[in-house]
């Protein structure tokens, strides 16, 4: 079969990772999320290297109660996904889509065993098939721990990839996939970590827990600084200045963006993302828009009349304390200001980040970003994105793999 190359074709020998085989178990759906830090990062390694993508598993059930629509909508990607099961994802890369059983409340451990006995078979079967020998295991979500373990003695190293503070999910603790997650970083070969503050936290579980930052696609968000960029027709007709945030809605604290419409009137706010019902007792605020999801493809074009982002996270959720968002950087490759509630990972930016200590600060900031922003420090802003690439990111993640590889040849 042409789909099954034994070794990767046009490789990049520059990179300091090649020819090896790595199995990715990820933290997202390669067919319909947009790219999370993972995938970029397994972009990069892919010019060098072959890679299995297979598709997050989740670490709960979707809650209908809360949000039917939203419930439904992961429930229908996730079937779609389903019925591509195994196929070519890009280059060097076979993403799979593993049939599993979702995690219950009450039942977590009993399915846990379930999904590693059926996962460990799909993937002998696949990685006989692709030829694929002493592999790499990279896992971002700890509900891949047992089958990560159970592939262990054949690869060549275990290295766990947190971008989250994944036990508080939904915004409280979850004890099962915290004990999963401890397992998995006492037994990690290395633990990569993108907030500070984990690393402080989880450091008693590991001694080989490293820090690595987000990157950005640079050369593709840096298109909102072009003049010439078409505008969306549905950005098109909003009134200006406009206030916008980019990504996942859930967890935003909407009584804020509540506060900051009402006494910025002549502002308009634009929320590109997936449409919550938590969001409904703002909708009918004249000055708030909500366009839904978009493409990855086109986000530049709906960033380029924006006249500074936002960050809106709820202070008082523990999950939304330890991000380090992704967007933070996309939006700091277009070179527009930033304002953004006090996150503890926010601190390692805030020379390029306005931060809000509270609701009126807030106010007062955004009409500073429009009215005052500095040309020196919109140039600092584009500045740290160009070093910042995935493209960095990728090789630094390669040289410490490959480093490891050695370490535990020797």
């Amino acid at each position: 079969m042409h789909l099954l190359n034994k070794k990767p074709t046009d490789t990049d020998s520059s990179l300091p990772l090649s020819g090896e085989d790595i199995i990715c178990f990820a933290g997202e759906d390669w067919w319909y999320h947009n790219p999370h830090s993972n995938l970029h990062i397994m972009k990069v390694l892919s010019k060098s290297n072959r890679v299995l993508f297979v598709n997050s598993i989740g670490v709960q059930m979707p809650d209908f109660r809360k949000d039917p629509i939203f419930a439904w909508k992961r429930i229908t990607g996730k079937l779609k996904s389903l019925l591509r099961y195994f196929r070519k994802g890009a280059r060097n890369i076979y993403v799979l889509t593993p049939i599993a059983i979702p995690l219950i409340d009450g039942l977590e451990p009993t399915l846990q065993v379930m999904n590693k006995f059926l996962l460990v078979l799909q993937l002998k079967i696949l990685l006989t098939l692709l030829h694929f020998e002493h592999p790499v295991l990279w896992v971002c979500t700890p509900t891949f721990k047992d089958i990560a373990l159970a592939l262990k003695k054949e690869a060549k190293c275990l290295i766990y990839y947190c971008v989250d503070n994944i036990s508080y999910y939904s915004g409280s603790i979850n004890r099962f996939v915290l004990d999963l997650e401890i397992d998995l970083l006492k037994n990690a070969d290395l633990a990569l970590f993108v907030n500070h503050r984990l690393i402080a936290e989880k450091c008693k579980y590991s001694e080989r827990i490293r820090h690595i930052g987000h990157g950005v696609d640079y050369e593709h968000f840096a298109k909102a600084q072009n003049s010439d960029l078409p505008v969306p027709d549905d950005m098109k007709r909003i009134p200006r200045p406009i206030v916008a945030y980019l990504g996942a809605l859930r967890g935003l604290d909407f009584a804020l963006v509540q506060f900051l419409a009402e006494q910025n009137p002549d502002v308009s706010f634009v929320f590109i993302g997936e449409v919550l019902e938590e969001m409904s007792p703002i909708a009918s605020l004249r000055n708030i828009y909500f366009l839904g999801q978009q493409s990855y493809e086109v986000l530049p074009d709906y960033m380029k009349p924006v006249s500074c982002f936002g960050i809106f996270y709820q202070r008082n959720d523990i999950f939304n304390n330890y991000r380090n968002p992704k967007k933070l950087l996309e939006c700091l490759a277009t070179g527009k200001p930033v304002v953004s509630v006090p996150i503890l990972e926010i601190e390692y930016f805030k020379d390029l980040v306005l931060v809000a200590q509270d609701y009126e600060h807030f106010h007062h900031l955004i009409r500073e970003a429009i009215q005052n922003d500095s040309p020196s420090v919109k140039e600092r802003r584009i500045g740290y994105a160009k070093e910042h690439t995935w493209d960095e990111i990728g090789r630094e993640v390669g040289e410490q793999i490959a480093q490891l590889i050695r370490w535990n040849v020797q």
